[in-house]
């Protein structure tokens, strides 16, 4: 059994470094972004796209029977340090 446990403890770690680098990966996009909302004028926040995007992410969650509430948190933080992120960038460049 013990070799079982530090098999799955292993695969853990293994998915936990793949979620690590997919976030990098988000907002490393998030940044560009920012940079084409700047040059477009475009404001960082649109709730509309924002609405669209849980709606997205609670079907998807329903899909891999996952709890949307759990989703929708985790995903709330991740779009806040998007815009956060964008946020920065763009004070930066002023």
């Amino acid at each position: 059994m013990e070799s079982s446990l530090e098999t799955l403890r292993e695969e853990i770690n293994r998915i936990d470094e793949n979620i690590i680098y997919m976030l990098s990966k988000r907002m490393e996009v998030a940044k560009k972004i920012a940079a084409l909302k700047k040059e477009k004028g475009i404001p960082i926040e649109d709730r509309e796209r924002e609405k669209t995007i849980f709606l997205k992410l609670e079907s998807e969650a329903r899909r891999n029977n996952l709890d949307e509430k759990f989703v929708s948190e985790i995903f709330g933080a991740i779009v806040s340090h998007s815009k956060l992120i964008q946020t920065n960038l763009l004070e930066e460049q002023k």
